[in-house]
């Protein structure tokens, strides 16, 4: 599963003039690429009308094209095309907020029958000189800008024992005389899941895009539909320190403004009824959720229709890079799973730094080889394949509203053309985002012509993956080995001749001998080296011991 940024992935080569931005035809344009990459399935983040507040996630209209990325019919020919090409195409569906242009917020706010509670509205109570107060203490997740503001100086009144406040997720407005929530922006309102109407009203945006042939969706911060309409204060996160937490926002433990399950559970369970209309019996539709969760609320959504939907498993992209907090985390992960769900693994997102920055080189090719040889859907963010690293966005060309994730969603290199890596033939000046000047020499021409390069080793894993029984449809094993530095895994088809075993050094340093004590075959071959790509007639001895350089990771088949 290939994610594209549709804003800076490709423009099509035929727009005239240039407008700096990618395009769905641009997207169409580069699905060759993505067929001899290897993928099968694209997740295509936000493409609809929008003011580009949040980077397209607030949304004016959920059943249309954004006009500066094309029209309706091109959205037509890149499903077609994609499916053309065998790729499924997932899209990006943002069930718990708007714009506060969309038609939906303007009727709302002018009480036009209908809509009064389509999103969430409160007077909150006033003081004797006037004053508005929200109605309880929920914050906004995009709460970082006030710990920046503080970091300026710009909240001297606040003593340096006490915390920094996170932003209220209460916006008054003049228009209605109330306030509205909003999670996230004050440009984005929270839709009212409380609200029948409006939970057919997403159905139906959904409906529309299935009929368009879409394969699913990516549900986008699907916990923050369940809400306690009850309105309660959230309590206070005592294990919260100023010093570990970047976002006042973790202040609170929020089980009132989200994550409240007796809601949630009900709100998924009907968009997973959709998927499951005899409309589309014949397709194998999917829902990926967004939540970021603890692991038992994680289980607990999971369960609600494993055959059409499943958490993000974002374990291993936050936790520590070290063998035993790796291994932890995949043991536990694949042992809670539902036995109808399909697996996922992630390396990155459009909201995380890249994995080349947060790794290094190597341990960004260590963590590809890790995720693309564990079972289930292994999500590759576009650029991550080639290994590229976060820009240095100048102030002035900042687009998201936390100033925080720019870094990370500049335009792909595609090739030596100037002005631009082949991204756009635009003025630079007029690109959506710089092209990250360090990465031109990552470009994918020339990456193409090296052995041993980050797309070299993506392609060459990902083919392995699926031309492997063992990988392809075999079990997650839990292996051991006699090192605390090294991670082992198998997989395992039911066939004994068909195993495999993925050993990865977390050192810095050279391992030898590392033995894997509980494997069931002990004489292997090395098919693939994170460090070397593909290998041949290299034999191992699992017991006697492998030699691994550092940051190495090896994939092993039974001779």
């Amino acid at each position: 599963m290939y994610q594209i940024y549709p804003w800076t992935f490709s423009e099509d080569t035929e727009r005239l003039p240039q407008l700096g931005h990618g395009s769905l035809r641009g997207i169409e344009e580069r699905l060759p690429y993505l067929e001899s990459l290897g993928v099968n399935a694209i997740w295509l983040s936000p493409f609809y009308p929008s003011p580009m507040i949040d980077g397209g996630y607030d949304i004016s209209d959920f059943k249309d094209v954004h006009p500066e990325l094309g029209t309706l019919d091109d959205f037509d020919s890149l499903v077609h095309a994609a499916h053309e090409h065998h790729i499924r195409l997932m899209v990006d569906f943002i069930p718990n907020h708007s714009s506060d242009k969309h038609e939906w917020f303007e009727k709302s706010r002018r009480r036009e029958e209908g809509y009064e509670d389509w999103y969430i509205w409160h007077p909150g109570w006033t003081d004797d000189n006037g004053n508005h107060h929200p109605p309880n203490n929920w914050a906004s997740v995009f709460s970082i800008p006030q710990r920046k503001a503080r970091e300026r100086g710009e909240m001297n009144w606040l003593r340096p024992e006490e915390w920094t406040p996170p932003l209220s997720a209460w916006k008054w407005d003049d228009v209605r005389g109330e306030f509205y929530m909003h999670s996230f922006a004050v440009e984005q309102p929270d839709l009212n899941w409380s609200n029948p109407y409006v939970r057919e009203a997403m159905k139906d945006a959904m409906r529309f895009w299935l009929d368009r042939g879409v394969d699913g969706f990516r549900v986008d911060a699907v916990n923050h539909i369940g809400k306690n309409m009850e309105l309660l204060d959230e309590e206070v996160n005592t294990a919260y320190n100023e010093e570990w937490f970047e976002n006042p926002y973790d202040q609170l433990l929020r089980y009132q403004s989200c994550n409240y399950p007796q809601k949630l559970h009900e709100y998924i369970w009907e968009m997973c009824q959709v998927l499951k209309d005899e409309a589309y019996e014949h397709r194998d539709l999917r829902l990926i959720l967004e939540a970021y969760m603890g692991e038992s609320d994680l289980r607990d959504i999971d369960a609600i229709a494993p055959e059409v939907a499943s958490t993000f498993n974002f374990g291993g992209l936050l936790a520590n890079w070290d063998a035993g907090s790796r291994k932890i985390q995949m043991d536990y992960y694949y042992e809670r799973l539902q036995p109808a769900a399909v697996a996922n693994q992630v390396n990155g997102n459009h909201d995380k730094p890249r994995l080349a920055s947060r790794l290094g080189e190597a341990g960004a090719r260590a963590a590809a080889v890790i995720n693309l040889f564990l079972p289930g859907m292994r999500f590759i963010y576009n650029g991550e394949e080639l290994g590229l690293v976060d820009a240095e966005v100048p102030a002035w060309r900042l687009k998201d509203p936390n100033g925080l994730r720019d870094p990370e969603r500049t335009p792909i290199p595609w090739d030596d053309t100037a002005p631009n890596a082949g991204f756009s033939r635009a003025d630079p000046a007029d690109l959506w985002l710089p092209v990250n000047l360090a990465d031109e020499h990552k470009a994918v021409m020339r990456q193409k012509q090296h052995a041993t390069s980050s797309l070299t080793l993506y392609r060459a894993a990902i083919r392995l993956s699926h031309e492997l029984p063992a990988a392809r449809s075999g079990r997650y094993v839990q292996l051991h080995t006699d090192s605390d530095q090294v991670l082992a895994y198998g997989r395992e088809h039911d066939l004994p001749e068909e195993q495999l075993v993925v050993l990865a050094n977390f050192s810095r340093d050279k391992h030898g001998a590392v033995r894997v004590t509980d494997s069931r075959f002990v004489i292997g071959e090395v098919v693939l080296s994170s460090l070397h790509v593909e290998e041949t007639n290299r034999r191992v001895d699992l017991r006697a011991g492998v030699t691994l350089e550092p940051d190495e990771v090896v994939v092993i088949k039974k001779i």
